[in-house]
């Protein structure tokens, strides 16, 4: 049988046992334990994003916290394609039915009518939502749009970070435009997620360098469906604290994380253990100011 020899916060896991099936001890130390800064729940035609299947995930993979976001939020027919209220309800009952383990993003839709940081507000104000979501490609709008702005305003106010879904060069969700709303408010943690998704991963690299030398916004990447060469070139040119372990869960299914085991033991060998600590957790940590039981 296949096992893979993991860090001390993952038991060695037997890649033919089935999730449902897994018998998962807790790990020694929590302290050790991964956060996932990128998960979804709702629906998608075509993947399996069922919260059962997020929560078998976690368990059988012994990740301590996963940040979700509804992606029924996005404007496309394969979702439910939900108001920002709606959208935002349920990740709510899903994280007050799951509080040591699960913790809420705010999905924003800029370019609905009805759509306003305001509606977004009472969750982060009142329920605790450690930050913003905004995806340029499924909710149609230029990342360097004014229309984000009101958003970034609110992470500011609250003092938390925005995700960016991050694509190509001159896509919406090109890291340049997100580099330019973020230099509009630049107290605000601007997380671009998959490093300019699928690749090439260049670009992303190079504006959150640039925003490094320049100190004209507070940038940061996110591993998603990354190559893990490219990942670990990131936190060679940036530095650890600018990387942040995020994985698009469930985009893969039952087994979702096991498509990452070969970054987690790159990361192991290549990084200190104070560079892995910090991708793997303790930049999540600091910036959306956890508390992990």
């Amino acid at each position: 049988m296949l096992k893979f020899t993991l860090p001390v916060f993952f038991i060695f896991l037997n890649m033919t046992t089935s999730t449902s099936d897994a018998q998962v001890k807790p790990a020694p130390n929590l302290q050790d334990r991964i956060i996932d800064i990128h998960a979804h729940i709702g629906s998608f035609a075509g993947y399996d994003l069922s919260n059962e299947t997020l929560l078998a995930n976690l368990q059988h993979f012994n990740i301590a916290l996963a940040l979700i976001s509804n992606i029924d939020g996005a404007q496309l027919p394969e979702t439910r394609n939900l108001d920002e209220s709606a959208a935002n309800q349920i990740t709510l009952q899903t994280v007050r039915a799951h509080p040591g383990l699960l913790r809420g993003l705010a999905w924003a839709r800029p370019i609905d009518e009805d759509g306003s940081p305001a509606k977004l507000e009472p969750f982060l104000r009142d329920n605790h939502f450690v930050g913003v979501k905004l995806h340029p490609e499924m909710n149609h709008f230029a990342a360097d749009d004014s229309l984000v702005d009101g958003y970034l305003s609110l992470c500011a106010k609250y003092d938390v970070p925005a995700v960016f879904h991050s694509g190509d060069a001159g896509s919406n969700a090109d890291p340049q435009k997100i580099y330019q709303a973020a230099k509009r408010h630049p107290t605000v943690p601007v997380i671009l997620y998959h490093m300019g998704f699928k690749g090439p991963h260049e670009l992303a690299i190079a504006v959150v360098k640039q925003a490094m030398q320049k100190r004209d916004a507070d940038l940061y990447l996110e591993t998603a469906q990354a190559d893990s060469q490219a990942v670990l070139e990131a936190i060679k040119e940036l530095g650890a604290e600018r990387v942040l372990f995020g994985t698009d869960a469930t985009y893969y299914g039952k087994d979702h994380y096991a498509h990452y085991l070969p970054l987690m033991e790159l990361l192991r060998r290549k990084l200190s253990a104070e560079e892995f600590a910090k991708v793997m957790r303790l930049n999540a940590v600091r910036l959306f100011k956890l508390e992990v039981r």
